[in-house]
């Protein structure tokens, strides 16, 4: 269940290859679901960005627009443990984790959506079709 506090109005440029749809569990694919769709995720080439694992004292009281992956998680759903969502997209080579710590979403997982080909839609986080068809995905090197 996607916790109410996403749904902020979303800009849909990516979708989720049949790789990730079809190795993830449920609450890893809602992850990179919620990564490559939601604004703040996305860097100004609205690329998925890269987000730093640990965020010591981070609390969203204090810091609501904070972009790290144990945010992303609890945006997902509270339930979700970061660790063990980590460790699946590690070990599934979703992600790659560099040097310093961040944790960077691999260009095989996700595909253009439909919507960048032509003008932009925005959609409320709750609209989002989670569960349409995935596209066949060009190549790693687009």
């Amino acid at each position: 269940m996607i916790n109410p506090e996403a749904c902020a109005p979303t800009e849909i440029f990516w979708q989720p290859t049949e790789l990730v749809t079809t190795l993830l569990s449920r609450g890893a694919r809602d992850v990179v679901r919620h990564w490559i769709s939601h604004k703040r995720f996305l860097d100004d080439n609205n690329q998925p960005r890269s987000l730093s694992v640990e965020n010591p004292g981070s609390d969203p009281a204090i810091n609501p627009d904070r972009s790290d992956f144990s945010h992303l998680i609890s945006l997902v759903s509270p339930h979700l443990a970061p660790a063990v969502i980590c460790n699946e997209l590690l070990r599934k080579g979703i992600v790659e984790q560099h040097d310093n710590g961040c944790l960077l979403l691999r260009r095989s997982a996700y595909v253009p959506g439909a919507a960048s080909a032509a003008q932009p839609v925005f959609l409320a986080e709750e609209q989002l079709a989670y569960d349409r068809p995935v596209r066949r995905r060009r190549n790693d090197f687009i």
